[in-house]
């Protein structure tokens, strides 16, 4: 007789991720530096998904896996613009020439500042 699991422990364990990941609301808007001076050009294109702990975006350049990058998030209902540091975790080239990337945050955003800019799902 086949094993019947909860589905709730089943769903942890599909997904082990430190931080709930969401779409950004429409108003929200990203920038993505190499480097940890936010002096060269912003090379992203698009905003995935954002969690508190880091982002998935799409980039118009490669960068290297454990590259340091200023990100900068402007968004409807948060303050000021947030700058943290991250690091290029994974990264792999899209069909059309672009690049998808995902990026940690060294410093985490505050969980009120996510509900803000994250979409309602």
């Amino acid at each position: 007789m086949p094993e019947i699991l909860d589905p709730a422990v089943e769903a942890k364990q599909k997904n082990r991720r430190r931080s709930q990941r969401r779409r950004p609301r429409t108003s929200v808007k990203v920038q993505c530096r190499k480097g940890t001076h936010g002096l060269g050009p912003n090379v992203a294109v698009s905003l995935l998904d954002i969690s508190d702990s880091g982002i998935r975006v799409v980039l118009k350049q490669e960068l290297t896996t454990r590259d340091e990058v200023e990100i900068m998030i402007v968004a409807h209902g948060v303050r000021d613009t947030i700058k943290r540091l991250g690091y290029v975790r994974w990264q792999l080239k899209l069909e059309n020439g672009l690049f998808c990337a995902g990026i940690e945050f060294q410093k985490r955003i505050d969980y009120r500042d996510w509900q803000v800019m994250a979409s309602p799902n």
